[in-house]
């Protein structure tokens, strides 16, 4: 027995020596070359130059990922790929600064000193193994790239900044427990760290208020600007890592090794790992034995936070029990940058880590079953059905339900040897301040266990939304316009615009976004699917690119532009459409539509109505918005106020519901400028729905001229469910109602016995082509069924398809409205006429909100 296991141990050392010469450089103790672009600039220790640390980001950053992996490969990259890849290539925790250390020729001031890292290096190395060889780095931006690490990278900046007085008084949650503001001459936990403790220095003050949002390349230097304001320890040190979600910041980087570890689960003899371990601590010591396994998916997770409690915090807490949880807030919840704690000792398992931890172990232990019912479950895919009011696939597991699943995923017992196992093998890779026996390790793992179980049940509480209106139950499509007034102070607006976009389901495949300035109408954002380019591409700087001003008749005039190249691309796609069209204009409070543009402005947007009649308008500015009362169509339900005053959800909560209530567009693309047409026939349009969910639709009028044989629309299921399809042309959005009667003007029929078809051949006989409504329609999709998707376009794997064909469309050529083509001729000269004006107004805005 004891040669078999000699053997055994041979056999893994010589493979642990050949996968060290390969190992993933994340694991060495140097910041690795591939992220040496993130440390040798002080651009990115300003954390108002990375990208926000939110779900929607480092969703977004995985879609590029993936979608570079398929573009360079022709193959989809699976979740095992992306995940392994990503924690290889951007994961190193513990990174902090050299104190007195400023960057020079040759010196990067940063290492990993942090107690973090010998956790992760047991996990690259040995528990969850890999590399990111075929990473695609070329798919990501510098920015990108840089972002992405600092939200998988976990550590602490616990110097002084200058802020405290005004930061660590504004966290919404403040501990009781708070260290002396002298410097203490005993050490805080039992780990040994170059940089645990800061010389005095000097401080080149920075006053709180000069700190602004997306400070440019230069105007902002970490060493310099942000140095130390005493020997102190922060009272309120910012944690590294982390991403925000509806349900409570979480761990980046334990996240996304959990669900690593899940797909590459493996169980481990302790005896193994021990020989594999450092003896540099182990001298004299003798290797005990044991039948103990570890299971990498714990290790990554919640054993591994825990582990750290055990040989970290317990061995110098005179006998306490374990402190686990450091609550924190972020500086802004729409664009969060910066993560401030409540406290500034036993940060060892903070609430982000311990969410992190738990999220990461349901989903490890999850991932299997899920990737049986979708093979070709996509990281991105799983993030955002986790992270939602749906949950993964039809176990209704989420974010929110993390608490029920705790005690199912997490058994006290189970976790309690899971965690002194790993901190057996954690013991021999990180220098402690003590030497510690086996048996009081044990001890200190099920102190720690007891302590997170207990915390865990009372940390959060998410109540399940309860959703009344039924816009909420369709998902937004749409190719959004939106036109900023930049008179507007960038710091002051950017908020309550981003969270209307942060709503609108702007990702391949979904909602696409152009932002425009709105006097001078030129492109401050470009046409894109990924709303981190409106993160990079819209700041400060490029904000004040452009002159201030609201210049309504130019905005039109660029909207016609616009939409004309949109059905341009449908017409040389043969694409139906399948997106809303919304403008979503931002005026100042300063900003109206002068005297002499009042009547010309009407008289376009009349003639845009009926060129586009799918075009909405929604105004979201600041100042009485009564002044654009004939600017659309429905003002009770087309003007929202922007008011700097409020919260930003507050405010725009509304706006995103108005655009989740605009149907998606449906138009023919055998239509040309004029309204002409070469050939009729079927043009076909792929959709997809969740089980439960409804999409809705117009078809406008102007397909719809004369009388026509064989015109009809036809609803033919691919999945194997039943959809219901309702029809009006009065109702914008019809929808069956199982509780309520169907109202007057509305129709519903059901596919269970076929495809569904609606008579489009005398659609608009007795009416002259303005009179003539629309048809609207609205697909909605059973709450059951056994449905797979594994088209590019499905945003989850079990979302249903159907087919929108449409047969014999036509267009409208007598009536169909051309913009005068002297317009551009007359904006531009309106345009030229106001700078002067704009130009006194621009003064007295600014000395209003000075």
């Amino acid at each position: 027995m004891k040669l078999q296991q000699l053997l055994a141990a041979v056999c893994c050392l010589a493979a642990a020596l050949i996968l060290k010469t390969k190992a993933q450089e994340n694991a060495m103790l140097q910041i690795p070359p591939s992220l040496v672009e993130c440390y040798n600039t002080s651009y990115f220790m300003n954390r108002d130059n990375r990208l926000p640390a939110n779900m929607d980001t480092l969703i977004s950053l995985i879609e590029k990922v993936e979608n570079s992996y398929a573009a360079s490969s022709g193959v989809q990259a699976d979740i095992r790929t992306v995940s392994v890849a990503l924690l290889h290539r951007f994961r190193q925790d513990g990174i902090k600064k050299a104190a007195g250390i400023n960057v020079a020729d040759g010196v990067i001031p940063y290492s990993p000193t942090g107690f973090q890292f010998p956790k992760l290096k047991i996990l690259l190395s040995r528990l969850i193994p890999g590399n990111a060889n075929t990473f695609p780095n070329s798919s990501l931006t510098r920015v990108e790239r840089c972002s992405l690490h600092f939200m998988l990278s976990s550590t602490f900046d616990t110097r002084t900044r200058g802020d405290e007085n005004n930061v660590c008084n504004q966290l919404s949650q403040y501990r009781a427990q708070r260290l002396p503001r002298s410097l203490k001459k005993e050490h805080e936990n039992n780990f040994i760290s170059a940089s645990e403790w800061l010389e005095a220095r000097s401080k080149r003050g920075r006053s709180s208020d000069s700190v602004s949002k997306y400070e440019q390349l230069g105007e902002l230097d970490y060493e310099s600007d942000w140095a130390y304001a005493g020997p102190e320890t922060s009272q309120c040190p910012v944690e590294d890592g982390l991403v925000r979600t509806r349900w409570g910041t979480i761990s980046g980087g334990t996240l996304i090794a959990g669900i690593a570890a899940g797909v590459q689960q493996q169980t481990v003899q302790l005896n193994t790992l021990l020989t594999l371990a450092s003896q540099r601590r182990a001298r004299g010591r003798s290797q005990s034995q044991t039948s103990n396994t570890i299971d990498n998916r714990w290790a990554a997770t919640l054993a591994g936070e825990l582990a750290e409690v055990t040989l970290v915090q317990l061995p110098v807490s005179n006998g306490n029990p374990a402190s686990v949880g450091a609550t924190g807030g972020w500086n802004d919840t729409v664009l969060p940058h910066w993560y401030f704690l409540s406290q500034r000792n036993n940060l060892e398992a903070t609430d982000a880590e311990i969410r992190g931890g738990l999220d990461g172990l349901i989903l490890a232990k999850n991932v299997a079953s899920w990737r049986t019912q979708a093979p070709s479950l996509k990281l991105s895919q799983l993030l955002r059905m986790y992270y939602s009011t749906n949950g993964v696939l039809s176990s209704g597991i989420n974010a929110c339900s993390r608490q029920n699943q705790f005690t199912n995923v997490a058994p006290s017992q189970e976790m309690e040897d899971q965690t002194n196992a790993f901190a057996l093998i954690l013991d021999r890779e990180m220098q402690l301040r003590v030497t510690l026996q086996p048996s009081l390790i044990s001890q200190f793992a099920g102190n720690a266990t007891a302590s997170l179980v207990t915390y865990v049940r009372n940390m959060d509480y998410f109540p399940s939304p309860q959703w009344s209106e039924i816009s909420n139950l369709d998902t937004i499509m749409t190719d959004i316009y939106v036109f900023v007034d930049t008179y507007w102070p960038f710091g002051w607006v950017v908020d309550y615009v981003t969270y209307v976009l942060q709503g609108l389901n702007i990702h391949p495949y979904a909602s696409k976004v152009t932002l425009f300035a709105g006097f001078d109408t030129k492109v401050i954002v470009h046409n894109t699917d990924y709303i981190i380019n409106v993160y990079e591409n819209w700041n400060s700087t490029s904000h004040s690119w452009h002159p201030p001003g609201f210049n309504l008749p130019l905005i039109l005039n660029t909207l016609n532009s616009r939409v004309e190249d949109l059905l341009e691309t449908d017409r040389a796609t043969n694409n139906l459409g399948g997106r809303s069209l919304v403008a979503l204009l931002i005026p100042s409070p300063l900003s109206y539509v002068d005297e002499e543009d009042y009547d010309y402005c009407q008289q376009y947007l009349e003639r845009m109505q009926v060129h586009f009649p799918s075009l909405h308008f929604i105004y979201y500015g600041g100042g009485a918005l009564v002044r654009f009362h004939d600017f659309v169509r429905d003002p009770s339900k087309d003007l929202y106020p922007l008011n700097t005053e409020m919260p930003p959800d507050s405010c725009s909560a509304p706006v995103i519901k108005r655009i989740r209530q605009v149907p998606r567009r449906i138009s023919n693309p055998r239509c040309y400028v004029k309204g002409a047409i070469t050939e009729f026939g079927t043009n076909s349009l792929r959709q997809f729905v969740s089980l439960g969910s409804i999409n809705f639709y117009r078809l406008d009028s102007q397909y719809l001229p004369a009388r026509q044989s064989m015109r009809y629309l036809k609803i033919y299921p691919i999945s194997p469910i039943t959809f219901t399809v309702c029809t009006s042309r009065s109702i914008e959005r019809p929808f069956r109602n199982l509780s309520v009667p169907l109202r007057a003007e509305e129709n519903c029929e059901s596919t269970a016995l076929g495809s569904f078809s609606f008579d489009l051949t005398d659609a608009c006989v007795g009416y002259s082509f303005v009179a003539c409504p629309s048809l609207f329609f609205s697909v909605q999709a059973q709450n059951f069924g056994e449905v797979s998707c594994v088209v590019e376009a499905c945003q989850t794997p079990n979302e249903a398809q159907y087919v929108i064909s449409l047969n014999n469309l036509g267009c409208n050529s007598s009536t169909a409205a051309t913009i005068n083509v002297a317009l551009a001729s007359v904006v531009c000269l309106l345009s030229f006429f106001r700078i002067v004006k704009n130009r006194i107004l621009n003064e007295e805005f600014n000395f209003l909100y000075k």
